[in-house]
């Protein structure tokens, strides 16, 4: 009985079902044929030249095929598509039918994102001399890439961030950004969180104040350090500093929002 029972088991675990083919991986030389898909994102510089050195060192492109749908529109791959475009290689594809803007947003969120470090520090592999600037801050300061752009460039974080990604950023403002560094190496002697983003931001926006007076303020924290306090956002360090400043002033005060 064991033995039958056994002998069983064993024929049934080496049995195996056939492996099926769902795509096949196509190749051609005709590039006229493809598409770009309304919607996909820009293609990248940085993206594209650190693509193009790694397939002249390797070519995997035929591990590594790009996505199209019935109508040769690219879903998945177009800076691989580019670079097989510059390097006279052809392009290896799978056809999927139906696939569209809606499966380029899902394959883009699903695929491992760039940090902004990664960015900063390709832009300057390409001597690109605002990227050069802002890593040789993040080096130097110890302040995070977000102080320093709004320091530094446009107080727009998202818009900045995203010209950055692009090899588009600009620092128009490196006198403002160069001072206020200089106000948080003050500020940190009287207050250890002068680095915290809140409390940079606040300080840019004393910078544009009118008639305001880093001397004057560093006269009044002098005996009013205990009133400084970590707080969760720009406007209650605005209102706490404003209160510092205009301490034991008559007449006119200065309003900081």
């Amino acid at each position: 009985m064991y033995t039958t029972q056994l002998a069983s088991m064993v024929k049934t675990s080496n049995h195996t079902q056939k492996d099926t083919t769902v795509n096949t991986v196509l190749k051609t030389n005709d590039y006229s044929k493809f598409k770009t898909k309304q919607g996909n994102r820009d293609l990248n510089g940085l993206h594209l030249k650190r693509l193009l050195s790694s397939i002249k060192e390797m070519d995997l492109l035929h591990a590594n095929p790009i996505l199209v749908n019935e109508n040769f529109e690219i879903i998945d791959g177009q800076h691989r598509f580019n670079v097989c475009q510059e390097l006279n290689k052809p392009i290896y594809f799978l056809m999927v039918k139906g696939l569209g803007l809606t499966e380029i947003q899902i394959l883009n969120a699903n695929t491992k994102n760039w940090k902004l470090e990664d960015y900063i520090d390709g832009y300057c592999s390409m001597n690109i001399p605002e990227y050069c600037y802002l890593k040789n801050l993040l080096t130097n300061t110890g302040l995070g890439i977000s102080h320093l752009l709004a320091m530094f460039s446009d107080n727009n974080n998202g818009d900045t961030c995203v010209k950055l990604r692009n090899g588009e950023l600009k620092l128009p403002h490196k006198n403002q950004g160069l001072i206020i560094l200089q106000w948080i190496k003050e500020w940190i002697k009287v207050y250890e969180g002068s680095d915290r983003r809140a409390f940079v931001l606040a300080l840019v926006n004393l910078y544009k104040t009118k008639g305001y007076s880093h001397e004057k303020m560093m006269q009044k924290i002098k005996y009013q350090s205990t009133k400084i306090v970590d707080c969760t956002n720009v406007k209650t360090y605005l209102a706490l500093l404003e209160e510092i400043y205009n301490f034991k002033e008559r007449g006119d005060k200065l309003r900081f929002f």
